[in-house]
């Protein structure tokens, strides 16, 4: 699915932490759409709650092109404290593209490009990928 939109609308308060939580009629493109825009716009309003939507068996690698090797934590709690060290601030996405794709066990993987921008800077170019199990 080709998409070019900036992220900024309402997100709700309760976010669905496992795919399998969702209806069966639901398909992944459907799945993946609603929680790009869900993502991306929590973490613009309020990305001090963004770890809300990884589980204690989640892991988040996050780096840039001059990183040799990006720090992977794991955990809710881990990935709360990472976050918050990133300082986003005013955080501005551009998504460009977004693919879903079912996996085995009725999971999804949501793959995201785009472009971010924070605290005003100029925007980066962009590659986040999710599964949910």
């Amino acid at each position: 699915m080709k998409m070019e939109q900036v992220i900024g609308s309402a997100v709700p308060d309760v976010i669905p932490a496992k795919a399998t939580n969702l209806p069966d009629n639901l398909s992944p493109q459907c799945i993946g759409r609603e929680f790009v825009r869900c993502y991306y716009t929590l973490l613009h309003d309020n990305p001090n709650k963004l770890h809300r939507f990884y589980l204690d068996q989640s892991t988040f690698v996050h780096g840039n092109q001059t990183d040799e090797t990006a720090e992977c934590v794991s955990g809710q709690r881990a990935i709360h404290e990472k976050i918050l060290s990133l300082n986003f601030v005013d955080c501005r996405t551009k998504i460009k593209h977004v693919d879903s794709q079912p996996t085995i066990d009725n999971g999804v993987v949501v793959q995201v490009s785009g472009e971010l921008s924070n605290a005003g800077n100029v925007p980066r170019r962009f590659m986040q990928t999710f599964v949910w199990v």
